[in-house]
């Protein structure tokens, strides 16, 4: 199963085992591992990843690992800080039997440094662990409705994963890192450190949720909604369209699927060179809303509003911000 252009003699028959463990290391993260010839897969929440792999020994170069100048998935024993290093630079991903690796990707980030070995630092109690990134798209949803909906934080699991549109397990990881960053109260009875938490998670928006989200971009007049909410559909208005104090043609907005009929009488044209619209995925559940045009929760316009440079919309989003966080004050 395992042909990989290596002389399996050269590791005593044990290459098999030696992946178990790269692969038992990246599934307490979440991480899961498969290898068919010289093709490895890494499935990271809904992403599927592929990437040629080789094994690599310690005492080897690191400028050893890409002479073809291709990128390389590289599994080993242990991954050195300086290959590592060289890794990231040269754009490789790495993982080893403990527990380091490192995966880039659109909307997929995984980076767990030093977590054993000789050279590795024992975690002092309460420090926060090395973890796959807390928000990366799947765990950007569940963090986005608690700091939307205040109250949701001491729902249900269940209840948390219906109305981010994640499945249980998603929830339950992203629990425990707030909880061990210390993002929650006691007891789970609210979000703690609001502001720190709402700046992290706009941060990352713009490469992460956002463009896991995104459907399409188009150029045309955004005000030419109608098509978009006929047939029992909803449309969730965001960014600059959202925005009392702004006036302009851009707009994004949020649906539960791309209609290219709708797009068409709309007369919104998906090959414009300046597009000013753009269109992302609905996650969220909004047993609430009906058919029709509303606002998109206010953490997405927030979002939304901060993407862009435009120093007007920045001046914008700060009501917006300061609404937020009032809203977890009460």
């Amino acid at each position: 199963m395992y042909v990989h252009g290596v002389d399996d003699a050269r590791f005593d028959g044990s290459l098999p085992h030696r992946l178990d463990g790269v692969r038992s290391a990246l599934r307490r993260y979440g991480v899961e591992l498969e290898v068919h010839g010289d093709l490895a897969t890494l499935r990271v929440d809904d992403a599927l990843l592929e990437r040629r792999w080789r094994w690599v020994e310690q005492h080897a170069e690191p400028d050893q690992d890409g002479t073809d100048g291709d990128r390389w998935l590289l599994l080993a024993d242990r991954i050195p800080p300086a290959r590592a290093a060289s890794a990231r630079d040269r754009g490789d991903w790495y993982a080893d039997t403990a527990g380091r690796a490192f995966v880039r990707a659109r909307g997929v980030l995984v980076d767990i440094r030093d977590r054993s070995g000789p050279a590795a630092r024992p975690r002092r109690p309460g420090a926060p662990r090395a973890a796959l990134n807390p928000m990366s798209p799947k765990r950007a949803q569940v963090v986005c409705m608690m700091l939307e909906e205040p109250g949701l934080v001491s729902a249900s699991i269940r209840t948390i994963a219906e109305r981010s549109g994640v499945s249980v397990g998603i929830v339950q990881q992203v629990l425990a890192d707030l909880g061990e960053r210390r993002f929650l109260l006691h007891g789970r009875t609210a979000l703690n450190r609001v502001a720190e938490l709402l700046d992290q998670w706009t941060a990352a928006f713009a490469s992460g949720l956002g463009a896991h989200l995104e459907l399409g971009r188009f150029s045309g007049d955004a005000q030419h909604l109608g098509p978009w909410s006929t047939d029992g559909r909803a449309v969730y208005v965001s960014g600059e369209a959202a925005s009392d104090e702004l006036r302009g043609p851009d707009a994004t907005f949020y649906v539960a699927q791309l209609d290219m009929s709708a797009v068409i009488a709309s007369r919104w044209r998906p090959d414009g060179s300046n597009p000013n619209i753009v269109v992302r995925r609905q996650f969220w559940l909004d047993p609430r809303r009906e058919a029709g045009v509303h606002d998109a929760p206010a953490t997405l316009r927030l979002a939304d509003l901060l993407i862009t440079d435009d120093p007007r919309h920045r001046l914008a989003s700060v009501p917006l911000r300061e609404m937020i966080l009032d809203r977890h004050a009460r």
